[in-house]
């Protein structure tokens, strides 16, 4: 159809018709100037060229919508809904838009489809819209409550796999206490162990064990040995000296990992690493010395294994909580604080993430920013934390530096909301070292904010959320005794 002949049609019709250019401009092809101009009474309605259509608040918005319709390329029709809007005479109008992709042709319509509505009519088309914005938001609840439906049941099963994660942790330190009891003999040790054993699998009413050390076997009264089995070997010194086996009596439910956990294979790994070492101390009894080294490094190890059940789930966090340990412990040792403090705050910081646990792992893995209910369920892992390590009998305050990690001076913080008199020192030096690290790493929704951006935080919240000798000791250590993660 000839060009001309086309915009004489549409000046026929009660209708007002742009073509959208690529400036964001628009070029009027049918002008309706007895209503266009009361309707915008700003713009030169005259012209060939208007670029100011937001005095039409609707409008406005239905053409950010329409810019994606158009940008997508694809034929078709894009309405707007009926709106109502006021003239410069005071005469309400109703106004519907049409977006259309016509052969590269971006043409946007407007057409008055009612003029001097009653108050009545006004009113009954604002309830219409707000039956519509009911309908929508109805919509949006229920969404909401499907959502929070599997919410709950990923949460359900988070919660029975940390009972099987506290099982095995209760298993290792069980068996680290065992190994330190100098009241035992050495045969004791090795059946207590063989026993403690059965309690960290996941199936217990089926497991059985036997422990070979020097070709001695200590092994649980069902011990039987099946084709679901398990074994590691235990090393002293680089030489292999035995070996420890775990059978399951019966065949149960296969899982994608096997059936045995991820967890249950790296948990008897670590349990003949302990053995081994525990070994290695037997046999140098004579030499008290060194056997204490020993002892306190088969517990430092006992931490080191919890931290690896917590990396099956969340690889970043186990490497997070290091670097933590290693900045914490220097920030103490600045502060000149008694070794035996150093030592707890190294311990409690490799641990201050553990109640990650509880948390679904799509949700401290996912990029890009969280929602508010996602970061209400991270918030809780001190609290998690906290409940996990109470449990276990340290000789230092862990669980409580572990609780107050997020604790800030002016009350900001969680869980409790705390103020500084009642946050611990050990968890105030945490605290800091935290923060650094969190800002100076990439995270899984970030890239690093780098080092200085955590030393100007730090200093700017100094005395308000972070103790002023903390901060202080802390800027040192990296501006005048180049200290770094590295390290």
């Amino acid at each position: 159809m000839d060009e001309n002949i086309l915009l004489d049609l549409l000046e026929l019709l009660d209708l007002v018709v742009f073509q959208y250019n690529k400036d964001n401009s628009f070029t009027l092809l049918s002008n309706k100037p007895d209503w266009l101009s009361d309707m915008l009474p700003d713009v030169d309605v005259t012209g060939s060229e208007i670029s100011m259509m937001d005095e039409l608040t609707y409008l406005g918005n239905f053409i950010v919508d329409a810019d994606v319709f158009w940008q997508a390329g694809v034929s078709g029709k894009l309405n707007s809904g009926i709106w109502n809007e006021v003239s410069r005479s005071g005469i309400p109008c109703q106004f519907e838009a049409s977006a259309l992709n016509l052969k590269n042709r971006r043409i946007l319509i407007i057409q008055r489809i009612g003029l001097g509505l009653t108050e009545r009519q006004v009113k009954e088309q604002k309830i219409k819209e707000n039956l519509l914005a009911f309908e929508d938001l109805s919509r949006i609840e229920e969404d909401l409550e499907r959502y929070n439906f599997l919410l709950e049941a990923q949460v359900e099963k988070r919660t029975i796999d940390l009972r099987e994660r506290i099982k095995e942790l209760n298993c290792l330190f069980s068996i680290s206490n065992l190994i330190q009891d100098k009241g035992l003999e050495v045969n004791d040790i090795y059946r207590g162990i063989i026993d403690l054993v059965q309690t960290g699998w996941q199936f217990p009413e089926i497991t059985c064990a036997r422990l070979t050390v020097d070709g001695v076997e200590y092994a649980t009264q069902n011990w039987l040995e099946t084709s679901w089995k398990q074994k590691s070997l235990i090393h002293v010194q680089d030489e292999e000296t035995g070996f420890l086996e775990v059978c399951y009596l019966e065949q149960r439910p296969i899982q994608d990992e096997g059936p045995f956990l991820r967890e249950e294979r790296k948990l008897i790994d670590t349990i003949c690493e302990l053995l081994g070492r525990a070994i290695h101390r037997i046999r140098a009894v004579e030499d008290l010395a060194h056997s204490y080294l020993v002892l306190s490094k088969t517990f430092e190890d006992t931490i080191v294994a919890m931290g690896n059940i917590v990396e099956t789930k969340d690889p970043y966090t186990w490497g997070h909580q290091i670097r933590v340990a290693c900045l914490a412990s220097e920030i103490a040792k600045e502060m000149n604080l008694p070794d035996e403090t150093v030592r707890t705050i190294n311990i409690a910081a490799k641990l201050h993430d553990i109640g990650k646990i509880y948390v679904p792992a799509d949700i401290l893995s996912r990029p890009g920013r969280l929602g508010a209910l996602e970061f209400e369920i991270i918030k809780k892992h001190a609290q998690q934390g906290y409940d996990i390590l109470s449990g276990i009998e340290f000789p230092w305050p862990i669980a409580n530096i572990v609780l107050q990690h997020h604790e800030r001076l002016d009350g900001s913080g969680y869980p409790a909301k705390l103020k500084e008199p009642q946050i611990l020192r050990e968890a105030k030096i945490l605290a800091v070292a935290d923060v650094v690290e969190a800002m100076s790493t990439d995270r899984p929704y970030r890239m690093a904010l780098g080092l200085e951006k955590a030393l100007q935080e730090i200093s700017m919240k100094k005395g308000i959320a972070y103790d002023n000798e903390v901060v202080d000791s802390c800027i040192k250590l990296f501006k005048e005794k180049g200290f770094t993660f590295e390290h």
